[in-house]
């Protein structure tokens, strides 16, 4: 079941600081470590409260250094999610849930980064369009769309919209 929950951005972005500061302790690498997803988005008012990092490896030999870290550090990965390119971490095997902290360890060199990061970017200076993401995920709930598979797959659609959107209008450059 998926419940959504009034997000507290302050909260959010002091739970993120902590989190980000242990990651730095254990992977003593100069790594970029981000605040991603809807917590990381003050105009974003509802969503399922998780905190998502993105870290950023710049080539395949850190990228295996930092999973083997992030594992032994107790995040559990996903091999349904897993490529050459991009690995899902989360902090809990159980059901996704409100302080749950998923990470999302990408090669740097990728399409697949670059999206998380020009998403965030442009939900920052688009607070109209974050409003409307918000919006649309409470729309899903009220739909009684309560199978998390169906809730990930109609959110990744809309995502997907706002991306290419943002790619026909040269965000990119």
């Amino acid at each position: 079941m998926v419940e959504l929950e009034e997000q507290n951005y302050n909260e959010n972005q002091k739970k993120f600081k902590e989190i980000k500061q242990k990651l730095e302790d254990e992977i003593n690498k100069n790594i970029e470590i981000i605040h991603v997803g809807s917590t990381s988005i003050p105009s974003i008012k509802y969503g399922k409260n998780i905190i998502d990092i993105l870290i950023g490896a710049k080539d395949k030999k850190e990228f295996a250094e930092i999973a083997k870290i992030l594992e032994s550090i107790n995040y559990i990965p996903s091999d349904k999610s897993k490529t050459e390119e991009y690995q899902f971490f989360s902090s809990t095997k159980e059901e996704t849930k409100s302080g749950d902290i998923h990470i999302h360890l990408v090669l740097k060199d990728t399409n697949k980064y670059k999206e998380f990061i020009l998403l965030k970017q442009y939900l920052l200076e688009n607070k109209k369009e974050a409003i409307a993401y918000s919006n649309f995920k409470q729309k899903l709930i009220a739909e009684k769309i309560n199978d998390r598979k169906e809730y990930k797959r109609l959110k990744s659609e809309y995502v997907d919209k706002i991306i290419e959107k943002i790619n026909k209008a040269n965000f990119l450059s």
